[in-house]
């Protein structure tokens, strides 16, 4: 590596920590004093011991594994919302294997952290009583990934998760995330560590760690291969260094079957065993869906189910499918339109295997082997690289906190095969992701209609600090270099700020202009908290928000548009990046 990158590495080495080795052994002790329950499938039949052995048998007869995402806005809600999937089940015959509670990002944090934090959309939980309830609600697999696992409440988080029978726990990646109001990372990702030492403990009753490539590092790659090399570092620490399982799940911001395919078959042919297949689903991609005439995002799901069907039954590499409502691009789905998408998945597999006499595999057999072999690559380049720098790759403590502010971006830059050892910081894809692609084009489609207006240079003299107040980061990169195309001095702030750091970095940086990205249900919370904060420091900004607009309102159950809300209370919440360029324009 050359010695600027070494010393980006160095300067990333924390300064003292726990040794990571005795957190792992402290968690699996803990471990050993808490009872694994049961999960609600395990616990209604007698053929199957655990989870595992059931997901092998579907892959072995050749049928697909049904996992789908559920997160209302109560907790009645979400057992109500069980019970009724279970009775459309034994109504139509079509099976769920599965069901991923999505509760509300606050579960993430310890109790007394949560009061001062953003609301989000979807249920929050308690006790060990709110796993439960949902676990028995119904015969079916109930998993706790989402704010579990690698979140500041991760000890208490993963024990109640097991205890009710969780087969996996996550999510990985979410390790990455930063979370408002909470700071000390040493603590958290002390817990992670611990509580990985925890799953640990339950290997052998086949509980797994589980991630979703998508939701961290792999959200920001150019290569689809980089993927692969960066799911190897995960399960490296997490298998090699703690003595978990790992499991994985991705898709939703690869939109193309083949790279979709080919990106699982590497993962299976890498790191799956006879005992344990590393994958678990296949999430369907949202970044082509229309947020309008939304029916017709039916025309892109059923291919991607029939690509993905196909390649399951040839294969067995127990991967399954998990179906996304056509509304997903612009709110949260309701039960029905779960329904919906899940009908469409089941009968889509009815007809699939007529299908398998006319595929030829052997491209994607192609691509599976260069991205196992780039994958390899980045792996051993990664850990070659800290060692340099003087990171100690056998610490799951050190690694993690070194990944937590690294920036992921220059990750990719620095270990993807075209640039290690070399200059250049310009990856060359083997296979391009999407999503990335299309923020650049989008980007320069907006850069020149501002061309064709004339607004070319009418930021000059700006400066404006954006920022994500969630993980989300392509359309924060979207607006910066919009802005940055526009002449404005743009300084990024990244992701997961929260309002208090928003406000703090404007002015350290001198200016009242402030550009914020939300989703997650944010918005209206993240808005009502900077304007207290702006009140209570006595000073006025001008406030612009955009990405997803919606929240759930008192004694609602789905979320609702608050744009027109937010502007009542002084935010420029029009969402439209060319209008609010020649708003900031004409600012004096």
């Amino acid at each position: 590596m050359n010695e600027v990158n070494l010393e980006y590495i160095r300067h990333l080495k924390p300064k003292r920590h726990r040794p990571g080795k005795e957190l792992v052994q402290e968690g699996v002790e803990l471990g050993k004093t808490i009872k694994a329950g049961r999960s609600g499938f395990i616990r209604s039949q007698s053929k199957y011991s655990n989870h595992m052995e059931y997901k092998k048998d579907l892959a072995k007869q050749g049928k697909i594994y049904y996992n789908i995402l559920l997160g209302l806005a109560t907790l009645d809600d979400q057992i109500d919302a069980i019970k009724k999937i279970y009775d459309f089940t034994v109504e139509t015959g079509l099976k769920v294997n599965c069901i991923q509670a999505i509760p509300s990002g606050l579960v993430a944090l310890p109790r007394e952290y949560r009061e001062k934090a953003p609301a989000t959309t979807s249920f929050e939980m308690f006790e060990m009583e709110d796993y439960e309830r949902q676990a028995s609600a119904a015969p079916i697999d109930i998993t706790f990934n989402d704010y579990h696992l690698f979140s500041p409440n991760a000890l208490e988080n993963t024990i109640y998760a097991i205890q009710s029978g969780s087969p996996r726990v996550g999510d990985m990646t979410q390790f990455f995330w930063s979370y408002n109001g909470f700071d000390d990372e040493e603590k958290r990702l002390g817990d992670v560590v611990k509580a990985l030492g925890i799953m640990a403990s339950k290997r052998d009753e086949m509980f797994a760690a589980e991630t979703y490539l998508d939701d961290g590092y792999p959200g920001y790659f150019l290569d689809c291969a980089s993927y692969v090399g960066y799911a190897l570092l995960e399960h490296y620490i997490c298998t090699e260094l703690c003595g978990a399982r790992y499991t994985i799940s991705f898709g939703g911001l690869l939109s193309e079957n083949d790279t979709r395919a080919g990106v699982a078959m590497a993962l299976d042919a890498l790191m799956s065993t006879e005992e344990q297949p590393v994958l678990t689903y296949l999430n369907s991609s949202t970044n082509l869906q229309w947020d309008h005439h939304i029916h017709g995002n039916y025309g892109i799901s059923v291919p991607e189910f029939l690509f993905e069907m196909l390649v399951e039954k040839k294969y067995h590499m127990s991967l399954g499918v998990n179906p996304v409502s056509i509304t997903e691009k612009i709110k949260v789905p309701t039960l029905d339109e779960l329904i919906n998408i899940l009908t469409a998945a089941k009968r889509t597999e009815e007809k699939a295997e007529e299908w398998l006499p006319y595929f030829n595999f052997e491209p994607l057999e192609e691509m599976r082997d260069v991205m196992v072999r780039e994958g390899r690559i980045l792996f051993d380049n990664v850990i070659e690289g800290f060692q340099h720098a003087g990171i100690d790759t056998e610490d799951p403590l050190e690694m993690l906190m070194v990944l937590k502010n690294m920036n992921p971006i220059r990750f990719e830059q620095m270990f993807h095969s075209s640039t290690y050892g070399t200059d250049k910081t310009q990856v060359e894809p083997f296979y391009p992701t999407v999503l990335g692609r299309q923020t650049m084009d989008m980007m320069q489609e907006i850069i020149d209609e501002l061309d064709a207006d004339n607004c070319t240079g009418s930021l000059a003299g700006k400066k404006i600090v954006v920022a994500s107040g969630d993980a989300h980061t392509y359309g924060l990169v979207l607006v910066e270099g919009v802005l940055n195309a526009a002449g404005a001095e743009v300084v990024n702030g990244g992701v997961d700020m929260a309002p208090v750091d928003m406000l703090d970095l404007a002015d350290e940086e001198n200016t009242a202009i402030i550009g914020i990205s939300c989703h997650n249900g944010q918005a209206l919370d993240y808005a009502r908290q900077l304007l207290e904060l702006a009140r209570e420091r006595g000073k006025e900004y001008w406030i612009f928000m955009g990405g997803k607009l919606n929240a759930i309102l008192p004694g609602d159950a789905e979320p609702t548009e608050i744009a027109d809300r937010l502007m009542e209370m002084g935010i420029h919440a029009e969402n439209d990046i060319k209008k609010t360029v020649r708003q900031i324009g004409e600012l004096k």
